[in-house]
């Protein structure tokens, strides 16, 4: 049995640009920080000692578990989070760079998190929303 368990939002995950190694064509390659928050191992052992009352009452025996505070590595979430404050966030509510003109990002780095689902529809929807954006902004976002 497998619980999946995504990770509380917090400051201590970002990407960042690492000088040290660069790839093929000479460029630094993306340095991931995933840190976990206190929380996560406790959310964690909640569910594990749920799993196991289920598995006991089914009949299992010699029941072990392992709890990890790191997210699955195919639901990633975060690294260019949207929010009002360009000091703090990469993107504003529509997901438009604040650094680069006209830069909009659609994929799943907009959210701090995913929830405790996969999240496959929320970026399909929020891309169809930032779509929405640029199509109702588009003579106003070429002038800018």
């Amino acid at each position: 049995m497998k619980s999946l368990m995504i990770g509380c939002p917090n400051d201590n995950c970002f990407v960042s640009v690492d000088e040290a190694y660069k790839d093929k064509y000479g460029i630094p390659v993306a340095n991931i920080r995933i840190g976990a928050h206190p929380q996560d191992v406790i959310v964690g052992e909640f569910l594990a000692k749920k799993a196991v009352q289920v598995l006991e009452i089914m009949g299992a025996k010699n029941i072990t578990y392992a709890i990890s505070p790191l997210p699955p590595q195919n639901l990633q979430a975060g690294g260019c989070r949207f929010g009002n404050d360009p000091k703090k966030h990469v993107l504003n509510r529509y997901c438009q760079s604040y650094d680069i003109h006209n830069l909009f990002v659609t994929d799943g780095s907009f959210m701090p998190t995913g929830g405790s689902v996969p999240y496959t529809w929320t970026i399909y929807a929020n891309a169809f929303r930032v779509a929405d954006y640029i199509q109702k902004n588009f003579d106003t976002l070429l002038k800018t």
